[in-house]
């Protein structure tokens, strides 16, 4: 038996559980970064929603939604979403995602998801841009300003904002795992670090953009060059998408140091063909 089929999800609405998922954050992320009971209860009673991965009775992870509203278009905002220590790489993440895509479809009465994550993190990369179909066109510089919890101490919090446009084509065919890399792909230049003072945008649709593999073990290792890739890619991201391009998808080289993200010139329309 294997351990995602001992898993079961729910809706969580009980002050109990709510209290087991504050505590959770803390052991997660650290208590300076939780989301408090208070605001948990009141966002899942006006068009957010909790959900939590039980393994028997104890909590194994959770994700946490509120309504946005922007445009006048109505969305759900994926806040917070973490998995148990001891059970991450075994696709209770996925299936948080799709039970919030199918809330939000149902009951919530929402067509986008949006969620930020730090463009550093190629794994999470990896996740959110192709095994869910989602996409990018906003770089957002040092969003939280400077944290000093587990993940975030020693660089500026800068995030790509992802759209996941759940009932999409795009979305469906990632997620029956049809969702390939084009072909195009390989005539993309790749762009390094200090190039794109010098490119001349609109020559290429698309580019491809180095990012490190283990960017949390370069952070213990070498902390200047972190900060580096950090400035860099704030650089270049926010020169390419100022400039119309969209961040649609990772490829895994065969390089043990160095992902690379394909940003190109596409409208929303071509991403769903």
């Amino acid at each position: 038996m294997s351990i995602t089929s001992t898993i079961t999800y729910k809706e969580v609405k009980g002050l109990e559980e709510v209290k087991e998922i504050v505590a959770f954050q803390g052991e997660i992320w650290g208590h300076n970064v939780v989301t408090p009971l208070t605001q948990l209860v009141a966002a899942s009673h006006h068009g957010g929603v909790v959900i939590g991965a039980f393994q028997q009775e104890k909590l194994v992870g959770f994700s946490y939604g509120f309504s946005g509203f922007k445009e006048g278009k109505a969305y759900l905002v994926s806040h917070m979403t973490a998995v148990d220590t001891q059970l991450q790489n075994a696709g209770i993440g996925l299936h948080l995602k799709l039970k919030q895509r199918e809330w939000a479809k149902n009951v919530g009465g929402y067509e986008k998801i949006v969620w930020t994550f730090d463009p550093l993190e190629a794994r999470n990369a990896y996740f959110n841009l192709m095994k869910l179909g989602a996409y990018t066109r906003n770089y957002i510089e040092a969003y939280y300003g400077l944290m000093d919890d587990k993940l975030n101490k020693g660089l500026p919090t800068d995030r790509f904002l992802v759209e996941w446009d759940i009932t999409s084509k795009r979305v469906e065919r990632a997620l029956s795992k049809q969702h390939t890399l084009s072909t195009e792909i390989n005539n993309y230049p790749v762009l390094l670090m200090n190039e794109t003072e010098k490119l001349e945008l609109g020559n290429s649709t698309g580019y491809l953009v180095p990012v490190p593999t283990k960017i949390q073990e370069m952070k213990v290792n070498d902390i200047e060059l972190a900060k580096k890739w950090r400035y860099e890619l704030r650089r270049v991201f926010k020169r390419l998408i100022g400039a119309g391009y969209i961040v649609t998808g990772l490829w895994k080289a065969q390089d043990p140091l160095n992902q690379f993200y394909i940003i190109e010139k596409k409208t929303l329309e071509e991403l769903d063909d």
